[in-house]
Formats: C-alpha cells, structure tokens, sequence
C-alpha cells in the first residue's frame, strides 16, 4: 500500500510538476525569479563585451542577453545577485563598483532615452539621484551602482562610460 502510494505521489510531481521551474527548469548555475533565469558573471568586462558573453548563452526558449529589469522585485532580485557575488574594487583601480546592466543609449553620447539589449521597453527605472547624466557626453551604458554598504538600500542604477570593465548579470526565457 505504502509503494503504491508513493507511486501516486511521484507521478502526481511528473505530471503536474512542484513549481513553474520543474518543468521549465533553467540552463545550469542560472537562478530563476517570476518566470526567467539570471546569472551573475564575475569576469569585469566592458559593457560590449558583457552583452555579447550573454549572447553566447541560450535556454531552449531563447538567447540570452543583458539582465533588462521591469519591476522593484526583478531589480531587488538582480541586485542581490552582485551584491551577494562581488568582490571589491580591486586596489588601483577605478573607484567602479558595480555591475552592467542591460539599458543603453543606442546613440553614442546622446541624451536620448536608454533602452534593453533585449528590445524590451524601459517601463521602470531605478537611477540614482541625479542620474543619467551622461557625464562629458560619454556616458551611454547603466550599471547597478553601489560605493559602500550604504547603497544597498537604494539599488539604484547608473550611467557610466561603456569601456569599464565591470562585472555583469544575464537574463534568458527558461527551457
């Protein structure tokens, strides 16, 4: 009795599954969160380079690309993602503590608006007091911003020079 039971049990988990991510699991060392897979990648790369190492993953869904952030909890949940992950600025380097994300200007130095890597619309946004500013008429990617511990409540994002080397975070639709 007791294994025709646990028999019922396991197919009942076949079939209908424990969560969204059992039958849609994400590509391996991706997280999920509401419905997508991110990870965070810790080689400090420019902005370009950041997006195309995110190209290069795929789920059987999709391509991924540069984390694009819709709401407060998809930021919260990215954010933690570097938080929890990064090292610190390494010692004579730039003060850049961050990680890139995927909004951009897709004219070099304008002022227009920023839009997602992955053609998404820019429906929430979480910049810094004062920011974009598009300082010198460089600054044409956005990275999570974070100098101290301070920073952590905001998890605000900045616009910053695409040549920096900065670690970066993926986003990709689950298989």
């Amino acid at each position: 009795m007791k294994l025709l039971l646990a028999s019922i049990a396991v197919l009942a988990v076949v079939v209908h599954g424990l969560d969204e991510n059992v039958c849609c699991p994400c590509p391996q060392f991706w997280l999920p969160f509401n419905g997508n897979c991110y990870r965070y990648f810790g080689e400090r790369v420019t902005w370009v380079a950041a997006r195309d190492r995110c190209r290069d993953h795929y789920s059987l869904n999709g391509r991924a690309d540069l984390v694009s952030i819709h709401t407060e909890q998809e930021n919260a949940f990215a954010y933690d993602l570097f938080r929890s992950s990064a090292g610190n600025t390494p010692s004579g380097g730039p003060p850049y503590y961050g990680a890139w994300i995927g909004a951009y200007q897709s004219t070099s130095g304008s002022t227009g608006p920023f839009i997602w890597t992955d053609g998404s619309g820019l429906d929430f946004e979480q910049w810094l007091t004062r920011q974009p500013d598009n300082h010198g008429n460089r600054e044409d990617c956005a990275h999570f911003w974070r100098r101290n511990a301070g920073d952590d409540i905001l998890q605000s994002w900045n616009d910053i020079v695409c040549g920096v080397d900065l670690p970066f975070i993926c986003k990709v639709a689950p298989n």
